[in-house]
């Protein structure tokens, strides 16, 4: 990752360039879901929902992509106890 490039880093230290963050959230953003499959891969549902464009980026950053993904964050401390 170019040392130029914008990230953003989560609270347990997980580091991500924010294109591939902003390419993930436009997916979402138009109704698309992320499938994880076995391995490092996922695919989009409806496949309608990513572009010819973003498939071709989120392939050069796959890695990255499928870690973020996989990324489940502890929101514990937003939930308030009854």
């Amino acid at each position: 990752m170019a040392q130029s490039e914008k990230t953003i880093t989560f609270l347990d230290g997980t580091v991500a360039s924010l294109p591939v963050l902003r390419c993930l959230w436009s997916i979402e953003a138009r109704g698309g879901t992320f499938v994880i499959r076995d391995g490092d891969g996922f695919r989009v549902e409806p496949p309608s929902c990513i572009t010819p464009a973003e498939q071709t980026f989120l392939k050069a950053h796959r890695t990255e992509a499928g870690q973020l993904v996989r990324y489940a964050a502890d929101d514990a401390h937003l939930r308030t106890e009854k």
